[in-house]
């Protein structure tokens, strides 16, 4: 988990997850948001956090 304050956070409102959020986005980019979307509020998704779980995914 992230310090208070730099974790992910949900916005108010959200629509629930469908398959095609993240489909005008490049491949890479899409695997990134969708990880990133399936975390829980609050954890760490800084740059060294995301690539330590992300490595090198083309």
């Amino acid at each position: 988990m992230a310090n208070p304050g730099f974790g992910k956070r949900g916005a108010s409102g959200q629509s629930p997850r469908r398959a095609d959020d993240f489909a005008h986005l490049p491949r890479r980019e899409a695997a990134i948001a969708a990880y990133i979307d399936r975390l829980p509020d609050g954890a760490a998704i800084d740059a060294k956090t995301l690539a330590k779980f992300l490595g090198d995914r083309p």
